[in-house]
């Protein structure tokens, strides 16, 4: 449609339409219709972005279609990272561009789209709502010129009309979808990721493998005081672009915001190697202002920890990347060496500080002059607590055949997850017979567990309390009376807690036994 007045009514005719339509699905057939008409187009294709996902869907295809296209495709979809222009359109670069199959600055990715389609001319126009991007209008000519500065000027308005359109529609009827997409980036929210993790960590084990990437923003809050919570917002949209074009290479995944700088990369059957890709490339990304991202990563293919529904199972893969991302903090805060963070949810470190720790605890267990298995026992306690960054230890007698909790402390007052508000040295009791690894201890033995390893009874009580890892060692007093003390880690405990289980075990003997260490 060349002439200016024709293009004018028909832009009128097309903004009655947007006022009236009853349905997303009839604004964009419509759309697709006016699409046609007012830029003189062989076809039109009406995209939605779906960000969480890293891709596009077409939702509408008219006109001179390709063999292989279909007017209402069941399943059609683009990945965002092989089309630089969608790209920039999210980032806010450019609100409508054009390519010509022949011309050298053409990008490869929308040429060699052109050929498929049988077209030579091609102008893509960014539909958005609020502050989002919605989706893409993309028109086609087989011949002719390409599309001109006054057919941009008209697909501008068309798209502006249609956004108000769907602003219109998804207040009003699209309430579902906005409880599952977060409000400032377009990705997934919580609710989504949850969901998400529930429905595959609820089917017959073993499952296909699935992942959780956890991502925070470094320093959000200095940046938000420092340049405003524009630039703060700013810095989240960027991490999720970041998300969303990963999400887009992986096999059935899915980006999401969980927190105010916090993110989640979930996947489901993608390879360790790709896991371990996507963590690199994360951990290298750098942001506006000196900011970047700290990553941690877990992997299973059973419900951790023998966990007895699909919601535990998902807290307990959280905690379990949630330990990762702490160590990776922790090692960006010691190293300014390039650091790729583990996909392994376990590894063995011993903690700087910890050499000469069994001469202290010996240098106090001779000078004391309390000779109670309590008091010689929270030494013990303490002091491996301090080395090993332990969230809360508790200490335990049998009494009878139940096994009775008698003193506790809880070191880190902030712990994450449920450690912090468990009721120490409370008297509950219950019986080590239920235990296994636990009446071993008693017997003068030790146990290690965290959410992947050790008895499976011991790994579904740290999935129930919130901790990520626990170290147990027991032995009997001169009376016969059996005694436990057991080490709780949370994710900032250290990874190394296990490789102290010989240490616990002698120092438990010498503090429940009373006796002169040799």
């Amino acid at each position: 449609m060349r002439d200016p007045i024709d293009r004018l009514l028909s832009l009128r005719d097309f903004a009655r339409v947007v006022a009236t339509a009853d349905s997303v699905s009839e604004l964009v057939d419509r759309s697709a219709e006016a699409a046609l008409l007012l830029l003189g187009a062989d076809s039109a294709s009406i995209s939605r972005l779906e960000p969480a996902y890293g891709r596009v869907r077409v939702l509408r295809n008219l006109g001179d279609l390709a063999d292989w296209e279909q007017e209402a495709p069941a399943d059609e979809t683009y990945a965002l990272h092989e089309y630089p222009r969608i790209r920039s359109l999210i980032a806010g670069g450019v609100d409508s561009w054009v390519e010509s199959v022949d011309d050298p600055a053409a990008d490869p990715a929308d040429a060699e789209l052109l050929r498929q389609l049988g077209k030579r001319h091609s102008a893509g126009f960014g539909v958005r709502v609020a502050d989002h991007v919605w989706g893409e209008v993309y028109v086609t000519r087989a011949g002719g010129n390409p599309f001109g500065s006054g057919d941009l000027a008209t697909g501008l308005t068309l798209v502006g009309l249609l956004s108000s359109g769907l602003a219109r529609l998804e207040l009003l009827a699209d309430l579902s979808r906005l409880a599952y997409s977060d409000a400032l980036t377009g990705i997934g929210n919580r609710r989504a990721a949850d969901d998400w993790l529930e429905q595959r960590l609820s089917t017959a084990e073993p499952f296909a493998p699935v992942s959780i990437v956890l991502c925070d923003v470094n320093g959000l809050k200095q940046i938000n005081d420092a340049y405003g919570h524009t630039a703060g917002d700013a810095l989240i949209r960027l991490v999720a672009q970041q998300l969303s074009a990963i999400a887009g290479q992986l096999p059935e995944a899915m980006a999401a915001r969980i927190g105010g700088d916090e993110f989640v990369l979930l996947t489901d059957g993608a390879a360790a190697g790709q896991v371990q890709e996507a963590v690199a490339r994360l951990a290298d990304t750098r942001l506006p202002h000196g900011s970047g991202i700290a990553v941690g990563a877990a992997t299973t293919t059973t419900r951790p920890a023998g966990s007895t529904s699909p919601a535990t199972a998902v807290r307990a893969l959280m905690r379990l990347a949630d330990a990762a991302q702490y160590r990776h903090k922790q090692m960006r805060h010691v190293s300014s060496d390039k650091v790729t963070p583990s996909v392994e949810p376990v590894a063995v470190l011993y903690p700087q500080g910890a050499d000469g720790l069994a001469d202290q605890i010996l240098d106090q267990l001779n000078g004391s002059t309390d000779r109670s298995a309590e008091w010689r026992l929270m030494i013990v306690a303490d002091a491996i607590a301090e080395a090993f960054s332990v969230a809360s230890w508790l200490v335990s007698r049998c009494d009878g055949d139940m096994l009775v909790d008698v003193l506790g402390r809880v070191v880190r007052q902030d712990s994450r997850g449920d450690l912090a508000q468990m009721d120490l040295a409370s008297g509950a009791a219950f019986r080590p017979e239920d235990y296994p690894a636990t009446a071993q201890a008693l017997a003068g033995g030790s146990y290690y567990a965290s959410l992947t390893e050790g008895d499976r009874l011991e790994r579904a009580f740290l999935a129930r309390t919130g901790a990520v890892s626990a170290l147990a060692a027991g032995d009997s007093d001169v009376q016969g009376g059996q005694w436990l003390l057991e080490l709780l880690g949370d994710p900032r405990t250290s990874v190394g807690l296990a490789i102290a289980r010989p240490l616990l075990r002698a120092l438990v003997h010498l503090a429940v036994r009373g006796a002169e260490p040799t």
